[in-house]
């Protein structure tokens, strides 16, 4: 069985292309690669300017800033944690060559107006789809409507490996080629290298793993988007408590089920007293952060990415999780807003 390169890395690359819906996948070694990599492919580089939220997560700055481009941020959308288009459509200039748009937590972002900047400005449109393996818009896969889709597979991800994995998806046969060898340090063939690259490769094991994991990908997003249901029906009674949003055209996986409250350090210091362990993701906007500051990047006041962030609760969801358990959260939660 060979490591690197063998039978089951061709087969999970045609078999998440098949089921994303695009042309070509290509895996490699993690989701921040997934980002650079496909950056680096899309022909983002010194100079140029790429258009993110500023609620995302740090990945996708880290990507624009090792390619040599400026990160440009722009506020939330209030509705589906993506970008606000008309802030994205504001800060494009003559620089802008890339837009990142991050599929928070599972929730398909509004594509339609990005689509139409992109064909009116024609930057290239970066997916970032690693919370979101199996979201649809409109009837279709998340990963498939931009340049690149990039998509994490690290261990606590829908469609999660043994340790740290990621892939691209494209339908464009140029960026294809490039990602192909960008993996593998631009080579050719055997100590032939047509430019530089990296060292990026998904191994035998994770491939084979995620080829198994992939199976059961819908039906573990099924199990999530249930107790989603379970808990959006009760929390949307509570005073002061925002569920996650819905949408008829999207079809959302719940990588986290991330709930809105002015009350939420109260509410998790309540919960953890009773047994039940939340999250926060992410609780500082790429702006607020010690290495945007410290970069010289600009100051910002983005009052949406900023509310959301002092806001945002994980409460728990995965596909394991047992209906008693659900019920408890939700008394818990729900004891703590009636009181």
């Amino acid at each position: 069985m060979r490591l690197l390169g063998g039978r089951n890395l061709k087969a999970f690359e045609e078999e998440i292309a098949s089921y994303i819906g695009t042309r070509y996948a290509f895996g490699v070694a993690s989701g921040s690669d997934a980002l650079l990599l496909g950056l680096v492919a899309a022909g983002i580089g010194q100079g140029d300017e790429v258009i993110l939220h500023a609620n995302a997560f740090m990945a996708a700055v880290e990507a624009v800033k090792w390619v040599g481009a400026r990160p440009i941020l722009v506020d939330a959308s209030e509705d589906d944690f993506g970008p606000d288009p008309e802030q994205v459509h504001r800060a494009i200039s003559p620089k802008t060559k890339a837009v990142i748009v991050v599929h928070m937590y599972g929730h398909p972002a509004d594509l339609d107006p990005l689509l139409e900047l992109r064909q009116r400005h024609g930057f290239k449109l970066i997916e970032d789809c690693s919370h979101a393996h199996g979201a649809e818009y409109k009837g279709r896969k998340v990963g498939s409507f931009g340049d690149v889709g990039c998509f994490s597979c690290g261990v606590v991800k829908n469609l999660g490996a043994f340790g740290d994995a990621g892939f691209c998806t494209t339908d464009d046969p140029e960026v294809a080629r490039k990602l192909d060898l960008l993996r593998v340090h631009g080579q050719v063939k055997k100590n032939q290298h047509l430019f530089y690259g990296f060292n990026s490769r998904l191994d035998e094991i994770q491939a084979a793993v995620l080829r198994i994991r992939l199976r059961l990908l819908d039906s573990d997003n099924r199990r999530r988007q249930e107790i989603a249901a379970l808990y959006t029906e009760a929390f949307r009674k509570l005073d002061g408590l925002i569920p996650p949003p819905e949408f008829p055209d999207r079809k959302s996986v719940y990588h986290r089920y991330v709930v809105r409250t002015k009350k939420r350090e109260e509410l998790r210091a309540f919960l953890k007293e009773r047994g039940v362990e939340t999250g926060i993701q992410y609780p500082l906007p790429l702006h607020m952060q010690d290495a945007w500051l410290g970069e010289g990047y600009g100051k910002y006041h983005l009052p949406v990415a900023e509310r959301i962030c002092s806001e945002v609760l994980s409460l728990p969801l995965y596909p394991e999780l047992t209906d008693e358990e659900v019920q408890y959260v939700i008394e818990k939660v729900t004891e703590f807003f009636r009181g």
